[in-house]
């Protein structure tokens, strides 16, 4: 639970001007967030270009491209078409695809808008895919990276082998443009605390440099070197021999991120506002369940308690226990809350809660708000 006594960071007005449970994101917080990042970034002398899949909204990638973002990275081609529509022009599909249909409908709205697009692959079928799609949509600005494990063992090519050198030999082979090598390291989310995030960080770096020598050894330029984690991002400074960072958490942030010691509590900028809708012996009753909190208890090996802190408009915090699909049940001790009273709910991962809804209301400091689409909801494909 966060600190009772320091309400300073979390405690914000509880507007009740529409109906609950919805998304509402602080638009100050949101700003100085993207804000840092792309300070960061532009210190360091790298690219940024956010994950979008965190937020999925149109409307804050724009932000982001106005802060000086330079380009996009999402998880899905059906995520990539939206916000090439929304008005993206250079966009990093961050996906594995062995399909080529997979990239049917993202090429051509890429050929359409004239937008940039990164593939990635790992394996031959993966190189095999972009290249048949391509050569269905050749209009298309199409190039392809090289994903890299450097520890989270989801998706990437051995940095030890020559996996990544075979792989550059066929695109190029392919007639395709080289795109780099990227990374993600997702498991810093496992590692508990910022020096151990920064040493990962570090790990990273020393191994993609080593498989961009293997390349240059082999007859290869010098390739773009791209890594993506908030995690890093935040504990470490961006490391030399980077060329691009695709954090994506940053935007919003959640506890996750907050229990790591990676932000303070001033920096959350979503929330799930509630109300409760029944008190008894038991417990007390929200309105927002799993199909509005989503059950995600933390990225990458982090697994909180509960669901989420709910906060009352005096500051005192409730843990959100369990979870039923409209129905969330909290924990009140002494105090319990009476029905109908509003709640703010700091979720443990915003990425997960946010692809839960179709709006978000952006609030601004004097209470006024819009409504935000998000148009990477329900994205899969």
């Amino acid at each position: 639970m966060m600190d009772q006594n320091n309400a300073a960071g979390w405690l914000r007005p509880l507007l009740a001007d529409r109906l609950t449970p919805y998304l509402e994101i602080d638009a100050a917080r949101l700003h100085r967030n993207l804000q840092q990042m792309q300070e960061k970034a532009d210190a360091a002398g790298v690219a940024l270009r956010p994950h979008i899949k965190t937020h999925k909204s149109v409307w804050i990638a724009e932000q982001q491209r106005l802060l000086g973002a330079r380009g996009i990275t999402v998880s899905k081609p059906s995520e990539g078409v939206a916000f090439i529509e929304g008005g993206a022009r250079d966009l990093l599909l961050a996906y594995p695809v062995v399909h080529a249909d997979a990239l049917s409908a993202l090429l051509s709205a890429g050929a359409r808008h004239q937008a940039k697009i990164i593939c990635i692959a790992d394996c031959d079928a993966g190189v095999a895919a972009i290249v048949g799609a391509h050569q269905r949509q050749p209009d298309c600005t199409l190039s392809v990276a090289i994903k890299v494990d450097v520890g989270l063992h989801r998706v990437g090519v051995d940095p030890h082998s020559d996996a990544a050198l075979t792989l550059a030999q066929q695109i190029t082979g392919a007639g395709l443009p080289f795109a780099g090598l990227i990374s993600h390291a997702g498991h810093a989310y496992a590692a508990g605390q910022p020096a151990a995030i920064a040493a990962i960080a570090q790990q990273e770096i020393v191994l993609m440099r080593k498989v961009q020598q293997r390349l240059v050894a082999a007859g290869f330029e010098p390739c773009p070197v791209s890594v993506g984690a908030t995690p890093t991002a935040l504990a470490a400074p961006v490391a030399a021999g980077c060329s691009e960072i695709r954090p994506g958490n940053y935007a919003l942030l959640d506890l996750t991120a907050w229990r790591l010691g990676l932000c303070s509590p001033d920096a959350l900028a979503l929330t799930v506002v509630t109300r409760v809708v029944a008190v008894n012996a038991h417990f007390a009753v929200i309105d927002a369940g799993s199909k509005m909190l989503s059950s995600d208890k933390g990225p990458h090996g982090t697994s909180a308690s509960g669901f989420g802190i709910a906060v009352d408009e005096q500051g005192y915090q409730y843990e959100v226990l369990r979870l039923s699909e409209e129905h969330g049940f909290l924990d009140y001790g002494d105090r319990a809350p009476l029905p109908g009273a509003l709640l703010r709910i700091f979720p443990n991962h915003s990425c997960a809660v946010v692809a839960q809804s179709d709006h978000a209301v952006l609030r601004q400091s004097d209470g006024s708000a819009r409504v935000l689409a998000i148009e990477g909801r329900g994205k899969f494909i």
